[in-house]
């Protein structure tokens, strides 16, 4: 289940390296309206997304976050 949790949190990260609505993150990721704001005020409380607008963008801490995980990755990878 955590596994699900954290890839999930990074399709997120990663669908608003650019801004995007709260609809368009549910309606991309089939997340309900709950889920959807429960990773939202996850993520932005972590500062790894901010709200701007009523538009969500991913921070310099989240693109990071999101590198450290990818070389995480491709070390276990091999």
């Amino acid at each position: 289940m955590a596994d699900n949790r954290s890839a999930l949190i990074s399709l997120i990260m990663r669908f608003c390296e650019t801004p995007k609505d709260k609809s368009r993150i549910m309606s991309k990721l089939s997340l309900n309206s709950v889920e959807t704001e429960a990773y939202l005020q996850i993520l932005v409380k972590q500062r790894m997304i901010v709200q701007n607008n009523s538009k969500y963008v991913m921070t310099p801490s989240g693109q990071s976050y999101l590198s450290s995980c990818d070389r995480m990755r491709k070390i276990q990878a091999q």
